[in-house]
């Protein structure tokens, strides 16, 4: 086996566990909001959400290193010191999502978050500027359908911060939720949360098959 064809092989996987995983992420986070479940199964069900939502995460994080490694030679001409930065900031990225995981409720964990969603907008900004500088025809990568994909895949980042935000008010309401039971606010503030991160999911779900299908098919 190439070494070509085995970088192929990641990228599928990592597109196969990325969807898979988050649609199982979904699938609590919709029961989370059910208000005909009792606390104790809403809550687990959050819980469970937020445990295999690691695994989309990690693969978000690898899949451009692991997709420049793919185009390397192929498609472009990608410096060593490019792949090595790659590399790095998506490791650093991996260490930082088990660091929030291990400071979840402290103070930490707010600088942590914000760490990461800085350097999610620097990723959008930076990544989003060399896929429209490559679509122009300004390089680096000379392919179409890879300058599109590589456009698209910035994109994923502003609905990953989208999703973030979004999501954020289904803590405090929980938090009243298990003191208070179950309210018409509290219920409302709940299905607000999960409706709207479910926009931003179902965009990233998008991108993630027209990435897939440019990536497949190579149109243009």
């Amino acid at each position: 086996m190439s070494s070509h064809s085995l970088w192929i092989y990641v990228h599928i996987l990592l597109l196969v566990y990325w969807l898979g995983a988050d649609l199982g992420v979904l699938l609590l986070a919709l029961a989370a909001k059910r208000s005909t479940l009792s606390f104790a199964e809403r809550a687990f069900a959050l819980r469970m959400a937020t445990i295999i939502d690691f695994l989309p995460r990690i693969c978000f994080t690898l899949m451009f290193p692991v997709g420049l490694q793919l185009t390397q030679g192929a498609w472009a001409q990608i410096p060593s010191w490019i792949l090595a930065l790659a590399w790095a900031i998506a490791l650093g990225w991996i260490a930082l999502i088990f660091a929030l995981a291990r400071s979840e409720g402290s103070p930490r964990a707010r600088t942590l978050n914000h760490a990461q969603l800085l350097l999610q907008t620097v990723l959008l900004l930076v990544i989003g500027t060399v896929g429209v500088r490559s679509w122009l025809g300004l390089g680096p990568f000379p392919s179409g359908w890879l300058a599109a994909k590589i456009t698209l895949f910035a994109l994923i980042f502003a609905a990953a911060i989208g999703i973030e935000f979004a999501f954020r008010p289904i803590v405090p309401a929980f938090m009243r939720l298990a003191n208070e039971g179950s309210k018409p606010d509290i219920e409302a503030a709940i299905s607000k949360a999960v409706d709207s991160a479910l926009r931003y999911v179902l965009t990233l779900y998008a991108l993630l098959l027209v990435i897939a299908l440019l990536g497949t098919t190579k149109p243009f």
